[in-house]
């Protein structure tokens, strides 16, 4: 498998008890290094992206359902090109969380994300 560029992602904790987000970095196609509380592999740098020399941050807000998977997603704020905005959003539907608690029952909770596309 080819060697990709360093990728960064973000990601608040889902309990909601953090204000700002936890870095976790990973480089493919290693095993990134993920909380017990997800399961999230990072999404892969399209190629077009890649050829063209393409960066930059997408930023999203995602629901996490009661049973851990993502309802819904948002983009706060573009990375500047859709592709790359596209396959954050797509590599974050299949993502699975643990859900917040309130009151000793899961509950659905929204949560922000960042993808930083860095390239070597």
């Amino acid at each position: 498998m080819i060697r990709l560029p360093l990728f960064c992602m973000t990601v608040l904790a889902l309990a909601g008890c953090v204000q700002s987000p936890a870095t976790r970095t990973a480089s493919a196609p290693a095993q990134p290094q993920q909380p017990p509380q997800q399961d999230c592999a990072p999404p892969v740098y399209p190629q077009e992206a890649l050829q063209a020399r393409m960066s930059g941050v997408s930023m999203m807000a995602f629901l996490v359902g009661s049973d851990g998977a993502v309802r819904e997603s948002r983009l706060l704020k573009s990375s500047g090109y859709a592709i790359l905005d596209q396959a954050a959003e797509a590599a974050l539907r299949l993502c699975r969380f643990k859900p917040a608690l309130k009151n000793g029952q899961t509950v659905a909770a929204w949560q922000p994300v960042q993808y930083a596309w860095s390239l070597p």
